[in-house]
C-alpha cells in the first residue's frame, strides 16, 4: 500500500535542511557565533538551529536573549533551561548526578532557535537580522 504522506515528508526534511543551511551560513559569518557542522554519519531533519555563542558573558547572553524576544524572536539557552532534556540538572532518573562543570559551560553558551520547515527566505532573514542585531546591541554596549 502507498502511503500519500511518504512524499511530503521527503519534502519537509529537504526544505528544513534548506532552511537549516541557509540560516547557519549567515548566521556563521558572525564572529558571536559558531552554528556547529553536521556530524558525517548524522542525516538532520531539522525544524530548529541550534549554536554556541561566543566570547560572551552569561549577562550578556541573558541580555541577547531577552533582546531577541523583544523582537519577537524566542531563544532558548540550554544552560538557562529548567525543563529541557539537553540540560542534564533537569534529569530526574538518575540520583546522585554530578557536576560536569566542562558541560555545564557549554550548555550555558548553547541555543536553539525554531525555524519550522514552512518559512520563506524573507522569514528567514527576518530571524536573522533579529538575531544579529540583539548581538550588536549587546556587543556594542559591552565595548562601550
Amino acid at each position: 500500500m502507498y502511503c500519500f504522506w511518504l512524499p511530503e515528508v521527503a519534502r519537509r526534511v529537504r526544505d528544513g535542511r534548506a532552511n537549516h543551511d541557509y540560516v547557519a551560513t549567515k548566521l556563521n559569518a558572525s564572529q558571536w557565533i559558531m552554528v556547529p557542522d553536521k556530524l558525517a554519519a548524522e542525516e538532520r531533519a531539522p525544524d530548529s538551529i541550534q549554536f554556541n555563542l561566543l566570547g560572551m558573558s552569561y549577562e550578556q547572553i541573558g541580555a541577547f536573549q531577552d533582546i531577541a524576544a523583544a523582537r519577537g524572536v524566542k531563544v532558548q539557552v540550554f544552560g538557562q533551561s529548567t525543563d529541557n532534556a539537553r540540560a542534564f540538572w533537569n534529569w530526574q532518573f538518575i540520583k546522585d548526578l554530578p557536576d560536569l562543570p566542562r558541560t555545564r559551560a557549554m550548555l550555558m553558551t548553547a541555543c536553539d532557535v525554531r525555524l519550522p520547515v514552512q518559512l520563506q527566505p524573507a522569514e528567514l532573514d527576518a530571524i536573522v537580522n533579529v538575531l544579529l542585531g540583539a548581538l550588536a546591541t549587546v556587543t556594542k554596549s559591552a565595548a562601550a
